[in-house]
């Protein structure tokens, strides 16, 4: 059975053990989509989901982790730099794309009509200090000359869970999150979808570890997620397809 661990309390309770399945870790909006991968494949893996940043210092702190998925390429190049992945062995897994959501019943809104829709309203979205959807979504707005209709109106968010929670909640008039997050969810809907070229691209990166206790479990799952079964799942979950070589 496939457990889901708090990576935290694992690295600090638990000895180095051998482990029975690969352990995995992963950026906390990819869960919904590898929980579902997972399922479909019969591959049993240990699974921690979290930001990226976090993951990746954990991993550098020795966590016997087999397989990581980022979604921020700097903490994969981060991991590279540290030798702890080979660059080689780095590929991209899926993409996203970003829009906007508004509380289920809300008309369609074009970027004109962005400040009047926000007139005394919040503006929500994860903190782009932080999380990469909002590093995104800030330079996104920015390029597109929107910042400044929002920004009076912004309250950051931990993550884009909370922004979606936000919006269904009606504590928000609009937000920000990736496509995958507002796909299937109550009590929102998507509004208005950010054009692509105004951010740089969203790539999810996935490698293997040396320091974990299951490589070839690891190598079946890295097969499996590469695969096309496992770009089925991806794509059923709200994620876009990255051409090879891309």
């Amino acid at each position: 059975m496939r457990k889901t661990l708090l990576l935290s309390l694992f690295c600090a309770a638990l000895p180095r053990m051998a482990l029975s399945e690969p352990m995995l870790l992963a950026a906390a909006s990819t869960r919904d989509a590898i929980d579902a991968g997972l399922a479909e494949s019969g591959i049993a893996a240990l699974t921690s989901y979290g930001a990226s940043g976090v993951l990746a210092r954990q991993i550098e702190q020795g966590a016997p982790a087999d397989l990581f998925i980022s979604a921020n390429p700097k903490w994969m190049q981060h991991l590279v730099d540290l030798g702890l992945i080979e660059k080689d062995a780095v590929s991209v897994l899926m993409s996203n794309r970003l829009v906007l959501i508004a509380p289920e019943g809300s008309g369609d809104l074009a970027p004109d009509g962005i400040a009047a829709r926000l007139d005394g309203e919040n503006f929500v979205m994860a903190d782009p200090q932080t999380a990469p959807v909002g590093s995104y979504g800030k330079t996104a707005l920015e390029t597109l000359g929107l910042w400044s209709a929002i920004e009076s109106h912004f309250v950051p968010t931990r993550n884009t869970l909370a922004t979606v929670a936000a919006v269904a909640q009606g504590e928000a008039a609009l937000g920000l999150v990736y496509a995958s997050d507002a796909a299937g969810q109550p009590g929102v809907r998507v509004v208005w979808t950010v054009p692509a070229d105004s951010h740089p691209p969203i790539r999810y990166l996935i490698a293997p570890l040396a320091q974990g206790d299951d490589p070839e479990g690891a190598t079946e799952l890295l097969d499996f997620l590469l695969g096309a079964g496992g770009r089925v799942v991806l794509t059923g979950k709200g994620f876009l397809p990255v051409a090879e070589g891309s």
